[in-house]
């Protein structure tokens, strides 16, 4: 049994699809240029991510609105193409330029709270106490 899709939850999905699309169009790879090295991330990762953050926040009915106006409703067709059997999401500039300082504060947070294990990987906090020793 499938449960419903609630549409804030769709909207947050596209949004991360669309901003994967946007890195690997970009990077040849899904992966957030940071300062001190590379964010690799994907859809899964970018919705719970940025829905969780939102939703602290935000009700439900907001969120599908803010998602809404981060993808790029523009329906301009390709003159090649002879049939569409549906469209890949596209972040608008303001969607692309939000995900890119999301992403940017959530590595900002990784150097701040986290550390890196014997590979040189960012590393989330273990636990809250161990945060809180530091």
């Amino acid at each position: 049994m499938m449960l419903p899709v609630k549409p804030h939850e769709l909207f947050a999905h596209r949004v991360a699809e669309a901003y994967v699309l946007h890195l690997v169009s970009i990077n040849r790879r899904p992966v957030y240029r940071y300062s001190s090295g590379d964010i690799e991330v994907d859809r899964t990762f970018l919705m719970t991510l940025l829905d969780g953050y939102l939703a602290d926040r935000r009700d439900e009915s907001w969120r599908f609105r803010f998602y809404l106006r981060l993808l790029d409703d523009s329906n301009t067709k390709d003159a090649r193409v002879v049939f569409s059997g549906g469209r890949i999401p596209k972040l608008s500039k303001r969607g692309i330029r939000y995900m890119n300082a999301f992403i940017h504060e959530f590595g900002d947070m990784l150097v701040d709270i986290g550390g890196r294990d014997e590979e040189g990987m960012m590393t989330m906090p273990k636990s809250e106490d161990e945060h809180l020793s530091i």
